[in-house]
């Protein structure tokens, strides 16, 4: 599986096999997939410490023998924040 913001060249967050993998620097220390939900197909990443910079299309990709499938969510980061413990998309 891999998260990546759209007109970005590399990844947000790479899981596979049960591993997080690499990420662009601007990502790092910064993503969590929760996976609690992973068996119910919920693929939700957490992104901390969110920036005007994070806001646009975040892409979702999954491939497996069966085909690819992907999801687009589009995060919007607006008004002043002194603090976001966390941000879901």
């Amino acid at each position: 599986m891999e998260w990546f913001q759209h007109g970005s060249a590399g990844l947000v967050h790479h899981y596979q096999n049960g591993l997080d993998l690499e990420q662009m620097e601007e990502y790092k220390g910064r993503t969590e997939l929760l996976r609690n939900g992973l068996s119910d197909g919920n693929l939700d990443l957490r992104i901390t410490a969110v920036s005007f910079a994070d806001s646009g299309s975040y892409i979702c990709a999954v491939q497996d023998f069966d085909g690819y499938a992907e999801a687009v969510v589009e995060l919007e980061v607006s008004g002043q924040w002194l603090e976001c413990p966390w941000m879901e998309i």
